[in-house]
């Protein structure tokens, strides 16, 4: 009977140290992949800051590139409307008058 129980304890003392070495082989394998995926998540955060800072670069060229645009498109307008004003002016000072007559008539209207 002490064969038995030495039998016993001898089985259950090998499941213990196979369960505890293939726990501390689990684990060994879990810190690998978690080293992995954490490298991983560092390159892609690297990459996406690097590619937000690429893209709001080409966003402000762009910007500058329009805003460039819209001036000069703005600065011909204004000239084109400079020489109409020029050519004849009677149009921009019935326009302004008539401007200058609404605005006084609502600003001294009575609200009450």
């Amino acid at each position: 009977m002490a064969t038995a129980a030495k039998r016993t304890l001898k089985s259950v003392e090998d499941v213990t140290e196979n369960a505890s070495d293939a726990l501390f082989e689990k684990l060994a394998s879990l810190r690998k992949e978690l080293a992995a995926v954490s490298e991983a998540v560092s390159e892609y955060s690297g990459h996406s800051i690097e590619d937000v800072q690429h893209n709001a670069t080409a966003l402000a060229r762009q910007v500058r590139h329009q805003g460039a645009v819209v001036a000069k498109q703005v600065s011909r307008q204004a000239g084109v409307a400079g020489k109409a004003v020029q050519e004849n002016p009677v149009p921009v000072i019935v326009v302004l008058g008539t401007i200058a007559l609404l605005s006084a008539l609502l600003f001294t209207r009575d609200w009450h």
